[in-house]
């Protein structure tokens, strides 16, 4: 494959890197993760005041996809680490600072780093924003990374049909925590058995192996949940509940 010769073709493939890293499919994120696990050597670039590292063996070759990369039985370092001091203009080093941001970052995704010995260019890109992958929903701005990580655990069927069971222990039918909403009231046997399930918990806030508690569990209607979620810090319930109140 032919390697990079221009700041816009790396930033095309750190876009490419950044769609599967946090709307990728399973096996997108995977790969994803495998490469920042294993990569020795990487491109930090910032987004949203959020520093992320994609692997020069990724970033280094022209038009870069997961197909192609998998594809490729020449992938050499060396080849993409003199590309891409061509292009950014100076030469890979170990850097204290991005390896502690690094490190925080693979904490974040859960990722284990298996070499010791990193290196790092920085790309600067002001002006630029992967617009997908900036922030999630209105102004979330610890970016999309942990937004992703916290809805997965809210999409989690077995924790779901748990809370909705233990709630119609105590409840006649399902609504929500906050307004009262009720989707079979509104939408008939199309809305029976719906309600969404937020974690009063962040994943951010979360301890290293902590595990979710039924009790961490609120089931909510689809605006209330955006509106808990819609900026940082996020709203407690009972805030939300003062504000409904209110505008009724």
């Amino acid at each position: 494959m032919d390697v990079v010769t221009t700041e816009e073709e790396i930033i095309e493939n750190l876009s490419i890197f950044e769609d599967y890293l946090c709307d990728g499919s399973e096996e997108e994120q995977q790969f994803a993760h495998d490469l920042i696990r294993r990569g020795s050597c990487f491109i930090a670039y910032q987004i949203e005041g959020e520093l992320r590292f994609s692997p020069s063996r990724y970033a280094g070759y022209l038009s870069n996809t997961r197909a192609r990369h998998l594809a490729n039985p020449d992938k050499d370092g060396k080849e993409t680490n003199a590309a891409i001091n061509k292009v950014i203009g100076y030469t890979l080093s170990p850097n204290d600072e991005l390896e502690s941001e690094y490190l925080a970052f693979t904490s974040k995704l859960g990722i284990t780093p298996n070499n010791k010995n990193r290196k790092y260019w920085r790309l600067n890109l002001q002006g630029i924003d992967f617009v997908n992958n900036a922030a999630a929903d209105d102004g979330f701005p610890e970016g999309k990374l942990v937004e992703r990580k916290h809805k997965s655990r809210e999409r989690n069927q077995a924790l779901v049909a748990a809370a909705k069971d233990a709630f119609l222990k105590n409840n006649e039918k399902l609504h929500c925590e906050i307004c009262g909403f009720d989707f079979e009231t509104k939408y008939g046997i199309r809305g029976r058995g719906y309600i969404e399930a937020h974690h009063t918990v962040p994943v951010s806030d979360m301890a290293p192996g902590q595990k979710t508690r039924l009790e961490d569990i609120a089931l909510v209607c689809s605006n209330c949940h955006r509106m808990l979620h819609r900026s940082r810090p996020w709203l407690e319930m009972e805030q939300l509940r003062k504000l409904v109140i209110d505008e009724t």
